[in-house]
């Protein structure tokens, strides 16, 4: 039995990059975010074109200090 289901909903579309050795392949956003991370990924394409990593802007997911950044009151129940 084959799944139905869209990977591009899911947010599970391929990635193209081409990592620091020159070489382009699709990947996975989890595996980019690895990559991204260990510093082995010079550029990835985004639906508007290539992103130079270090030139142009992009997220990165791991920033333990974003938390800190807020300095409002907390809404949220705390258990």
């Amino acid at each position: 039995m084959t799944a139905n289901f869209n990977h591009k909903k899911m947010g599970l579309g391929r990635i193209e990059i081409m990592t620091t050795k020159g070489i382009v392949f699709f990947c996975q956003p989890p595996m980019l975010d690895a990559l991204l991370e260990k510093n082995l990924v010079t550029k990835f394409r985004r639906k508007s074109g290539w992103v130079t990593v270090g030139v142009d802007p992009i997220r990165i997911k791991s920033v333990p200090e974003a938390s800190h950044l807020f300095n409002g009151f907390e809404r949220r129940a705390s258990h």
